[in-house]
């Protein structure tokens, strides 16, 4: 009878570890990560604007810190989980070493943007009061880029993580 009572106690303690572990907030750094990229974007771009490169420079260096703070968002709860496992850092540099494809492609993507503006029809590029079409897609499809890739990273972080705190125990 008593051992039925504590069956139940620890079926109600685990069901609410488990609504805990589902409503852990995530690291503050995912929150603001578009205002962490644009400042990096302002940084980079309006001290060399009349360089050629700057526009190139400032799109690929902003979507990779977007993408990285997006992906620390919903890979970690705090800069503990982040700091505390040295393999974590390495391993998220492996991953983001193997996404120098997709930056290769921002960068490019950024470079002929600007270019192709020229030869585009005048009701894509026309500039109204908040911004033109072309650049609105552009910044549309560069956001859903870099989710998709931060989730990406995410998940293998987090399966990653997972593993080596099994190697531990």
């Amino acid at each position: 009878m008593f051992d039925d009572l504590d069956t139940a106690e620890s079926k109600t303690e685990d069901e609410q570890k488990s609504s805990e572990d589902q409503q852990k907030s995530s690291w503050w750094i995912g929150r603001w990560a578009h205002v962490i990229a644009g400042v990096v974007f302002c940084l980079l771009y309006f001290p060399f604007e009349n360089r050629f490169w700057s526009w190139q420079l400032a799109i690929t260096l902003s979507y990779t810190v977007f993408m990285l703070c997006c992906t620390c968002g919903l890979s970690f709860q705090d800069a503990d989980d982040f700091f505390g496992n040295l393999q974590v850092p390495r391993y998220m540099a492996i991953l983001l070493i193997r996404q120098v494809f997709v930056l290769m492609l921002i960068s490019l993507g950024a470079y002929l943007w600007f270019h192709l503006r020229a030869i585009l029809p005048a009701w894509t590029t026309h500039e109204g009061r908040r911004g033109s079409l072309w650049d609105l897609c552009g910044l549309l499809l560069a956001y859903k880029v870099a989710v998709r890739e931060a989730t990406w990273m995410a998940a293998k972080i987090k399966r990653r993580s997972a593993e080596l705190d099994d190697q531990v125990l």
